[in-house]
């Protein structure tokens, strides 16, 4: 897990999601192996096959994948 902080200061957290239940890998073909899930206070985002690197990349280019990143509805409790 990592943690990054985009240009509005907003702080996100990051990590790797590997589904194990079949159930998740059959909803949707693309993210079967898996994706990168970007979490922050107030919104979450997935990119579908993250870059094996992900972990040692620049904050940098770990922004410019969250802007890849598709919004996602965060679930409440």
């Amino acid at each position: 897990m990592r943690t990054l902080y985009d240009n509005e200061g907003r702080s996100w957290r990051v990590w790797h999601v590997r589904p194990q239940s079949g159930v998740l890998k059959g909803a949707s073909p693309e993210l079967a192996n898996g994706w990168l899930c970007f979490e922050s206070d107030s919104e979450k985002r997935r990119l579908a096959e993250p870059r094996v690197d992900w972990e040692s990349i620049a904050d940098d280019e770990l922004l410019a994948l969250l802007a890849e990143a598709r919004s996602v509805v965060k679930a409440t409790a």
